[in-house]
């Protein structure tokens, strides 16, 4: 992931280890928002060592190029489940967080929410973008399972619930 600092421009998305060729793809044309995978993506190994930090395997990452360890990525465990669930959720978040701090262009505010209180004073202003955040961790995360062959569907499947219970 550290990789992803240096993507300022489309061909450098080709570059990028461990991205499978959808997220090539949206890498491509979203390159503005990897900056903010990136970010989540840190959050999402930051938090997931604190709560792993007196077991085994406390969310160690191999190099550079692989975000988390190989080994517990392919079994069906619940450090596995954890894993993927607090990837997309940091995605999600940082993406939001950077749609509503108006780093990027192709997102913003939300603006509709509204509220009026007891007193019946009026307020909305500039809330995160949450759909925005969610749908693109969606899109470009979930892309990894969802390009998978048939054989791998149960698993990908889990996977793709895990990533959703991350997000919600």
């Amino acid at each position: 992931m550290s990789s992803l600092a240096h993507v300022s421009d489309e061909e450098n998305c080709e570059t990028l280890a461990g991205l499978v060729k959808r997220q090539r793809r949206l890498c491509r044309r979203n390159v503005e928002l990897m900056d903010s995978v990136r970010v989540g993506a840190m959050m999402a190994i930051e938090e997931c060592q604190s709560q792993f930090k007196y077991r085994r395997w406390n969310c160690s990452t191999e190099s550079s190029s692989k975000l988390f360890g190989n080994v517990i990525l392919k079994q069906g465990t619940r450090e596995a489940a954890f894993v993927h669930s607090i990837s997309s959720a940091g995605v999600a978040h940082a993406v939001t967080r950077a749609c509503s701090s108006g780093q990027l262009q192709k997102c913003g505010c939300d603006r509709t929410v509204r509220g009026r209180s007891q007193d019946g004073f009026e307020w909305s202003g500039c809330s995160d973008n949450i759909a925005y955040g969610i749908a693109f961790s969606k899109v470009f995360v979930d892309a990894r399972e969802r390009g998978k062959k048939k054989r791998n569907k149960p698993r990908s499947v889990m996977n793709l619930h895990n990533n959703e219970a991350g997000r919600r």
